[in-house]
């Protein structure tokens, strides 16, 4: 059994390929606490959202502003009859 994963450990190393590390990143080393938040990340998960929520809205406010002015323009304008 150990042969054939000598065999493909060998074959990984010549590809060019890197085992993954087995150390615990750093970035992961302690787990978080969830009985106290950290406000800092919450407070700029939820002011981006509202920000980007409110420029959507804002932005379609506009869009449809625009629409209802064009609608408006186009209705009103009068093709003439080429009748004779």
């Amino acid at each position: 059994m150990a042969a054939p994963l000598r065999a493909w450990n060998r074959l990984l190393l010549l590809s060019g390929n890197q085992r993954p590390a087995l150390s615990r990143s750093a970035f992961t080393a302690s787990k978080e606490d969830l009985n106290e938040p950290d406000w800092i990340k919450v407070g700029l998960t939820f002011g981006s959202t509202i920000a980007v929520w409110v420029l959507l809205l804002k932005q379609h406010n506009e869009l449809t502003i625009e629409y209802e002015r064009r609608k408006a323009e186009s209705q009103s304008v009068v093709v003439p009859n080429n009748e004779g």
